[in-house]
């Protein structure tokens, strides 16, 4: 009994796919492909839809104009008094992101005296790091009213993430718990009612949205410092997150009330000279610092993130738990291994193979829109690797198989040899190996097992019936191939029995790896008769299809030519003639309107067509099969060759083109060109005459039914090229 190819070929796909997944999981937690997912993330960041300047929020930008003006760094007096400007128009909260832990004159005392009064203001301090010492906060500030500015950035310098919470160390001088940006929200939330809460994990609440913050692996991101709360930043577009106007502008009256009231006020330099310039994810790929942003502005995309999280439904980034990203690779692993083994066509392969990384990039962007990060290269590296796994090690098991397929050919040719010299030398009886046996009444049971349901039909080498297979689920329907010997003489049976017994293994192993032959299910002997059993094919016969004096269109019989023939190349690539092409034997799938070859009941071996003696030899009791019209003078000799199909193909293409069977046309005796037997008219008439087909295809199906072998189209990919462009 024959493995079905589903066990057979799932199982190197599957296999491939979890060591895969495993390798690339193994890899990806020494930050392999971290570089290359953030690269990644940035681009579908610039990918994605920009927002509007958030209303809630106005940037007092700190210049150059401005620092010509009133000079660097910003006096107290003038820092006090533009405060006190802002403050006249009533907003929910200041963020002041300038330093003030040492004196700038004059005015000093002034803003410390403003600073400490007015609690709407949110002084900075920046907490210590391990190569530079801590800011404080301004003097006489308690640490609940500060917010710390530090941003962390990613080891390209870029920011992508969003600082929230973060508990100082003893002897840290900036005393701050909560960041800057997140300090302002609370401002602006707090007229709403909203105050913070944290959960029994310790995470940060506001109303019903917990911030849960990301872990050291979280996304692509692997073995980062996840200290403190972080969360991963959302920007809102690479143009302005929010209104700006210049400190000049607020201090000479030239921004209205309306900019300023019930707004989240952020002070901060977006002056190149003073260097407070951050790389953003709009900055990748950039050849200049256009997507760059002062630090403000981060402080302000942060501040916008909170508050539409909690106001507007916008979802934090989240992404998959240990188990589910490996889920996620491994389900694109598969995808890759079960590619590799569908499709062998190499352009076939390709197409589908990048359409498929097509779709795990669109579904990425999607999910990414969707606030998910989920990476993209370990899946896609596992597409491919398992695919190519696949293929190498199909690569590798087809070298086997035609190994083996090479080592049953040449038993049967040395199987051939003797029933040759055992007819030479008894020469009694009839020198076919089958003869037409009476039909097996229906409900017979072979091989305890299949029972017969009505017969099919009866050809040169035995009858077929249809079947069920009362040992599988269903009782499916199978086909049954009987062949009885015609001699019962013990050698005779005895080379019969091991003829059979090649072709089985043959039919078994070219049933296996392509889809467009049946697959083999048993070969047994019964009764003194030999039996084949085959999937049963669901369709029609092109015989059905392919009617007299009708003609198909040019496009339909190039359609035809070009499936059939990626079957044969496979069939001659496993040293395998069919030796009965023919539209009988040529059955249009009802799932799927491919053509299936069937009929493979005489296969026979070859030899290397440059091997000076032939696979078999001319002479008086020899083996000979074929079908009128469609065999070619060699194959009537009994010396076939792989172009022998190649001819009774052209042939069937002839009769689609035509409606007239191939039987009815004869060689010209001067040109040696197909001709009809009963010309229409006085002069030479071709086939191609009787068609409605162009010079190029008629062309190529001339020299697919050249008289001389030699003159032929030597294999089915010579042919395939052939009709590129048809």
């Amino acid at each position: 009994m024959v493995t079905p190819m589903k066990k057979i070929f799932a199982l190197p796909a599957i296999v491939s796919s979890v060591v895969v997944t495993v390798l690339l999981l193994g890899v990806q937690r020494f930050g392999a492909f971290q570089t290359f997912e953030l690269r990644i993330f940035d681009q579908m960041t610039q990918m994605g839809a920009n927002s509007e300047p958030d209303s809630r929020l106005l940037i007092v930008a700190v210049t150059e104009e401005d620092i010509r003006r009133y000079g660097h760094p910003l006096s107290g007096e003038v820092v006090n008094n533009l405060l006190s400007k802002l403050t006249e128009s009533e907003p929910r909260g200041i963020g002041l992101d300038i330093f003030r832990d040492l004196p700038v004159e004059p005015g000093h005392n002034q803003l410390l005296e403003t600073l400490r009064l007015d609690d709407l203001i949110v002084p900075i301090c920046e907490h210590a790091e391990s190569d530079k010492p801590a800011i404080p906060a301004p003097t006489g500030i308690e640490p609940e009213r500060v917010g710390f500015n530090d941003v962390v950035q990613d080891p390209d310098g870029t920011i992508r993430r969003n600082l929230l919470l973060l508990e100082p160390s003893a002897n840290d001088a900036c005393r701050s718990e909560f960041s800057f940006s997140l300090q302002l929200a609370l401002k602006y939330l707090a007229a709403g009612g909203i105050q913070p809460q944290f959960t029994s994990d310790g995470e940060l609440q506001l109303r019903d949205v917990v911030f849960k913050p990301i872990e050291t692996n979280f996304g692509a991101y692997q073995n980062i410092d996840a200290g403190g709360d972080q969360i991963l930043l959302n920007y809102r577009s690479p143009q302005q997150v929010a209104r700006q106007v210049t400190v000049t502008d607020v201090l000479t009256d030239k921004v209205g009330q309306d900019l300023i009231k019930d707004r989240i006020i952020l002070i901060g330099s977006t002056a190149p000279s003073l260097k407070d310039i951050q790389k953003t994810p709009y900055s990748n790929g950039k050849s200049d610092n256009s997507g760059d942003m002062a630090g403000v502005e981060i402080h302000a995309t942060s501040v916008s993130q909170i508050l539409s999280t909690v106001l507007n439904g916008q979802p934090l980034f989240w992404s998959f738990p240990d188990w589910g990203e490996a889920g996620w690779i491994l389900v694109w692993s598969l995808a890759g291994g079960l590619i590799a083994l569908r499709f062998r066509h190499p352009v076939i392969l390709g197409i589908a193979g990048v359409g498929t990384l097509a779709i795990l990039f669109a579904g990425s962007f999607f999910i990414f829109t969707q606030a998910g990060w989920i990476p993209l290269i370990t899946p896609a590296l596992g597409l491919v690797l398992a695919g190519g796994s696949v293929i190498a090690y199909s690569g590798y098991i087809s070298n086997i198989e035609r190994e083996e397929i090479a080592k049953i050919l040449e038993d049967q040719k040395q199987a051939f040899d003797e029933l040759q010299n055992h007819l030479k030398k008894n020469p009694e009886g009839d020198t076919t190996i089958i003869i037409h046996q009476e039909e097996l009444p229906p409900n017979t049971l072979l091989d305890y097992r299949y029972k017969i349901v009505d017969g099919l039909g009866e050809g040169g080498f035995g009858r077929t019936y249809k079947a069920e297979d009362t040992k599988r689920p269903g009782n499916p329907i199978c086909v049954v191939k009987q062949l009885r010997p015609s001699r019962s003489d013990e050698q005779f049976l005895i080379i019969a029995r091991r003829l059979f017994d090649t072709e089985g293994k043959i039919l078994e192993l070219l049933g296996r790896k392509h889809d467009q032959i049946p697959q083999l299910l048993a070969y047994f002997e019964e009764g003194g008769q030999f039996y084949l059993v085959q999937e049963c094919i669901d369709g029609q016969p092109l015989d059905k299809e392919i009617i007299p004096n009708q003609s198909w269109e040019e496009v339909k019989v190039v359609q035809l030519l070009k499936e059939v023939l990626q079957v044969l190349d496979f069939v001659h690539s496993n040293h395998v003639i069919h030796r009965d092409v023919k539209p009988s034997n040529l059955i249009r799938r009802n799932s799927d309107q491919r053509i299936v070859l069937i009929d493979f009941g005489t296969v026979k071996v070859i030899q290397d067509v440059q091997s000076e003696s032939p696979a078999f030899e001319q002479q008086e009791n020899h083996i000979v099969t074929y079908s009128p019209g469609y065999a070619p003078t060699e194959q009537m000799g009994g010396k076939p060759q792989f172009n022998t199909d190649i001819f009774a193909l052209g042939m069937v293409a002839i009769q689609a083109l035509t409606g007239v069977h191939p039987n009815t046309y004869r060689r010209d005796n001067n040109s040696m060109v197909l001709v009809p037997n009963k010309p229409q008219n006085n002069g030479l008439q071709i086939w191609r005459n009787q068609a409605q087909v162009s010079e190029k295809l008629a062309d190529v199906i001339d020299r697919m039914v050249e008289y001389n072998s030699a003159d032929r189209y030597q294999s089915a990919a010579e042919v395939l090229k052939a009709l590129q462009g048809l």
